[in-house]
């Protein structure tokens, strides 16, 4: 008997701390998570920028970012085309960064990187190196 009575004052408790909870907060409900398709662009390519660690080696000041194997990226891409980036990341010994080494940048982020994410990124980049 007293298991089934501790087991309903718990549920009783966590009822009532439910509804404290509720009134606390104003009887407002809270505000419900974006949909994973509602992600702009620029805040996808900030976040393929992120996964794929590209702050490690690049200085990116839109992305607090201060790597120095690579080129600081706002410099390096400003005025350049989204076909430019685009062939920086899949291809990087296609056109090298004016005084940065060739394959210093691994060549396979074009596999790394889906396909999708690879405008959003291109475009986050540019967007920062205006």
């Amino acid at each position: 008997m007293r298991a089934t009575s501790l087991a309903a004052g718990g549920l009783a408790c966590a009822g009532a701390a439910m509804t404290i909870a509720a009134f606390a907060g104003g009887g407002q409900a809270l505000p419900k998570p974006t949909p994973a398709h509602a992600v702009t662009t620029a805040d996808r390519g900030a976040q393929v920028f992120i996964e794929q660690g590209c702050g490690s080696c690049h200085t990116f000041a839109p992305a607090n970012a201060r790597g120095g194997i690579g080129p600081d990226l706002a410099l390096s891409l400003n005025g350049r085309t989204r076909a430019y980036v685009l062939q920086s990341i899949v291809a990087p010994n296609a056109e090298v960064a004016q005084g940065w080494n060739p394959d210093t940048m691994p060549g396979d982020y074009g596999q790394r990187i889906a396909p999708e994410d690879l405008v959003p990124l291109a475009d986050y980049l540019l967007k920062g190196a205006e």
